[in-house]
């Protein structure tokens, strides 16, 4: 083992065995709680208080109304019991060396007929409250620092957790959305209210299991719930300004600058961020750019729906977008971003009203070398590229809500945005057989500029029946993009082997494309049945694409010295059209404890296509009729914090125009692309299931999910390798399945401030595809297991976090490219805080890779630390200094497992052993002179 990895653990270790010399000095509380009528209470929460009215423990009774706390250190407490519709209970003991158990015997609770004057009289909250859907967290029954946010806040609450990069899972699962006293906060980014807003600004946290978006868009209630998150703050701190400036100063020219600033108010919301640096770092994680820009960042990278994207996540969090973003370990990154957030309400509340504009400039210096063992076919390649990359994205959305009566909703989601590319590469590239004799070799100069303008939006109309009636929804969500390109492609092939001829292509190509979809729902729900809540849903949905794309490539004249001559090969125009419009008639029963849905659908699908390529006229055209049933079923028992879903029903798919089009393509000189006209629609049927439980008693929480999706006529691929480069089409095959399952856990401990998670995940799959006219069945098994300790004192933090992935795959045909590799990931953290205004911190991850071929194993480790000192008075002012990578061994190493069983490794350039000094100041001026100048952390 490592000796960094090595340290962390004695330093957990040594962590752990402290704290259990103290769990020898613990004590037991004891009590039965019962109503007026000495009927035991079921479910009441109980909670144990400190001298200074922190929270210590939660729990709830059993059936019988007991309650049997443990673990809690010799002193003196309160014991509090609240129930809805009775009042609180609350009781002082003390627990010592001399009484460590302590049993309070029978607590009676009264009905609450002045619980609420009674609650003003003592001046106390109860810790938790459970309302329906609702769990409620009193913030002040959590201790937290002067200058924490509210993320602080929440990872002190029972059953919720915040990962590093301040993802937050609520009783099992993730909190989507964070709201600010039943609003949106800055773009409906969790992160944006969680790490920016003061913790002694918030009243209370609340965790609701809410509708989905879809269900509130068109009026279906589906039976799903997703945990939303809502912080209602004091009254006296509605208002002010809040945000930093950050600058940092490195080695090596290392350089990052940053700023954020954010007002609000009882309506008005405004955001400033920039950030600028050169040290591979986005500031935002991927959740962090796609909420701000209204999810729709995979329009901004790809053009709106018509381009690819690729999408690369680090271990960190951070992600790279077309190149456009880093910290993967992917090249050397300069980047400058900037946006403003407004939002303001209108009419006493009717119109409320949203803009946001974001601009991202980057630019990407990339050197790789990839590895590539094709084992079936006994070929080892060996690349080199360079390329230089900028992107320049800008993007302007809207949203508009008008409540123009109590029953009746318009929304209103414009979204503007363009995007302009450069790219230049260089590749190098040679291939080998068993015996190292040479197969081919390649020199390529790719240069391409690029332009994607793109418009879309989306519109919601919602009409409320009168007296819960039903309702008549309407949702659509449309979008125009373009994509024009021009590139040079200048490439050398030679082959050594086999019959492909040489090639050498010098060509000026000219890309023009553009693609357009609408989609909606239009929906009528009736209630057939007040009593017994059963309702009539039908609806009608519709979905319409077009794709228009016109390519010339020329080929360069040596006589004239221009690029003149036509390439039939290489050039054409395709127009291509698509729809489905499906009719559902479904039946549902809903109550407070479970929803059931049965829905019969019946769609019909069509496209058609034109295209002129390669001297060839292509006309392709599908018309199908599909029966496509499903049904969900979901039972929630809010006392229990129980929850199960479960949902079947099969679905149509039908090939793309441009799959059924021969057309070729040519920018990677090893994979050449065709077209199949002979491509028929694919059927999948599936069944997808979820349990989860919020264990109120010892705060622990369980999740249990599986999926499995059979296909017929599926898509996949013939491929053939000739001299190196493989040829691929599309093509329809059977007994394509896959099938997930997944469970995950998390508890609190008996050491305060730990807790536990552990999770595991298992993919099985089975696809066929075409190798040289043979047919293959690749069959994977990929399981992956991970744990983690987190540990959250006022003073001390850490975390461990470990996590283990095997892949598996076996090839019926090419049994030479089976293949089984291990992955390791492992993480430790760790805070503290010496003095009040001095903090140390540090975090180690280690990366290994183990299995075929043995050549391939690496291991490596990225070290980080720094520590940081406040200042001023209320800590507003921060200088740290701060090391990455200080073993130096940040090599960019990625491995992928090609489609055909060929190991690709890739080493990329990146960031190397850095030192920098930041300097972070807060500005804070929240709820008026009283508050003024306490300081809070913004962290990315």
């Amino acid at each position: 083992m490592k000796k960094p990895l090595y340290l962390a653990i004695i330093l957990f270790v040594l962590t752990a065995f402290a704290f259990k010399a103290d769990a020898q000095h613990k004590g037991t509380v004891k009590a039965k709680i019962v109503d007026a009528k000495d009927v035991p209470i079921e479910l009441a929460t109980a909670s144990v208080l400190a001298a200074d009215s922190s929270l210590v423990r939660t729990t709830a009774t059993d059936k019988n109304g007991m309650l049997n706390i443990e673990g809690l250190a010799f002193g003196h407490y309160r014991l509090m019991v609240s129930q809805l519709g009775l009042q609180h209970k609350i009781v002082p003991f003390t627990l010592s060396a001399e009484k460590p158990v302590v049993d309070l015997g029978k607590l009676q609770m009264e009905v609450a007929v002045h619980a609420l004057n009674q609650v003003d009289v003592v001046g106390e909250k109860a810790p938790v409250t459970i309302k329906g859907d609702t769990t409620e967290f009193n913030a002040s029954s959590f201790k937290t620092q002067k200058n924490d946010n509210v993320e602080a806040l929440i990872k002190k609450l029972p059953g919720v957790d915040v990962d590093k990069d301040g993802k937050i899972t609520a009783q099992g699962q993730q909190v989507k959305k964070v709201l600010v006293d039943g609003k949106e906060f800055f773009g409906n980014d969790p992160k944006a209210a969680t790490r920016n807003l003061p913790a002694d600004a918030v009243k209370s946290v609340q965790v609701i299991d809410d509708k989905t978006d879809k269900a509130k868009n068109t009026g279906i209630d589906d039976g799903q719930r997703q945990k939303v998150m809502n912080v209602t703050l004091k009254d006296d701190k509605k208002s002010g300004w809040f945000g930093n400036i950050t600058g940092a100063s490195g080695n090596s020219d290392r350089y990052l600058g940053q700023f954020n600033l954010n007002h609000f108010d009882t309506k008005r919301q405004l955001s400033f961020l920039f950030l600028s640096n050169n040290v591979n770092e986005s500031g935002f994680s991927f959740e962090d750019l796609n909420n701000f820009a209204g999810n729709g960042l995979f329009d901004m990278f790809s053009g709106g729906g018509g381009g690819g994207i690729t999408i690369n996540m680090s271990s960190s969090g951070r992600v790279d977008i077309n190149g456009a973003f880093s910290g993967v370990g992917g090249g050397l990154i300069t980047s400058h971003s900037g946006g403003i957030n407004y939002s303001d309400e209108f009419a006493k509340g009717k119109l409320k009203f949203n803009a946001s504009t974001l601009s991202i400039l980057t630019r990407n210096t990339v050197a790789r070398t990839s590895d590539i063992q094709d084992l079936p076919n006994n070929l080892f390649t060996n690349q080199l590229s360079n390329g230089n990359n900028t992107s320049n994205s800008y993007r302007l959305n809207f949203s508009l809500e008008y409540k123009l009566d109590s029953l009746t909703t318009f929304r209103l989601k414009p979204v503007v945005s363009t995007t302009y590319k450069k790219n230049y590469s260089s590749l190098t590239s040679g291939t080998v057989d068993q015996l190292a004799d040479s197969v081919n070799s390649i020199r390529q100069l790719f240069d391409q500029s690029m332009h994607s303008p793109a418009i879309g939006g989306q519109f919601t109309f919602n009409r409320k029946l009168h007296n819960n009636a039903g309702s008549l929804n309407f949702f659509v969500d449309g979008n125009y993009s373009a994509n024009n390109s021009d590139y040079t492609n200048r490439s050398n092939t030679l082959f050594y082997q086999g019959t492909q001829p040489n090639s050498n292509l010098n060509q000026l190509a000219s890309q023009d494309a553009d693609v357009s979809y609408l989609n909606g729902t239009a929906s009528f729900v009736r209630q057939l049945n007040r009593i017994k809540r059963i309702s009539l849903t039908m609806s009608q949905g519709f979905n319409v694409q077009k794709q228009n794309a016109t390519q010339n490539t020329l080929d360069y004249n040596p006589v004239t010295g221009n690029y003149e001559i036509l390439n039939p090969l290489y050039s054409g125009l395709s127009d291509n059209h698509s729809h489905r419009y499906t009719s559902t008639v479904g039946l549902s029963k809903t109550n407070d404890k479970f929803t059931v849905n049965v829905n019969m659908a019946l769609s019909e699908l069509g496209l058609s296509g034109y295209s002129n390529a390669n001297n060839a006229v292509n006309n392709v055209g599908r018309e199908d009729w599909a029966f496509t049933p499903n049904a969900s079923f979901s039972l929630r028992k809010n006392k229990s914090g129980r929850y199960a879903y479960i949902s079947v029903g099969t679905d149509v798919s039908q090939p793309s125009a441009t799959d059924l089009q021969t057309v070729f393509t040519n920018t990677n000189p090893l994979y050449i692309r065709q077209g199949n006209p002979d491509l028929k629609m694919s059927r999948s049927f599936y069944v997808n299931g979820s349990f989860s439980r919020f264990n109120q008693k010892n705060n622990t929480y369980y999740n249990v999910n599986a999926s499995y999706n059979t296909t017929y006529n599926g898509f996949s691929t013939a491929s053939s390798v000739n001299g190196g480069v493989t040829t691929s089409r599309p093509i329809n095959v059977d007994g394509n399945y896959s099938m997930t399952v997944g469970a995950s856990m998390g508890k609190p401990t008996q050491i305060k401030g730990l807790k536990f998670n552990t999770g595991i995940y298992t993919n099985m799959s089975r696809n066929i595809n075409m190798i040289n006219d043979n047919r293959n069945a690749v069959t994977r098994f990929s399981p992956n297991v991970n744990a983690g300790l987190n540990f959250d004192r006022d003073k001390f933090q850490t975390s461990i976090n470990t996590a283990v992935f095997y892949n598996n795959a076996k090839n019926s045909y090419q049994s030479a490219a089976d293949r089984h590799y291990w992955s390791y990931n492992n993480r430790m953290s760790a805070s503290v805080l010496p003095v009040k205004t001095l903090r140390i911190f540090s975090d180690v991850t280690q990366s290994m890779y183990r299995g075929q071929p043995a050549s391939a194993n690496t291991t490596y480790y990225l070290w980080n630390a720094g520590i940081e000192r406040y200042f001023l008075k209320g800590r507003n002012l921060t200088l740290s200094l701060n090391a990455f990578d200080l073993l130096d061994q940040n090599s960019g190493i990625q491995r992928s497992v090609t489609q055909l069983g060929a190991i690709q490794n890739n080493q990329t350039n990146t960031l190397g052993r850095y030192f920098y000094l930041k300097l972070i100041y807060k500005i804070t001026k929240v709820g008026g002179p009283t508050n003024r100048g306490s300081g809070i952390v913004i962290g990315r």
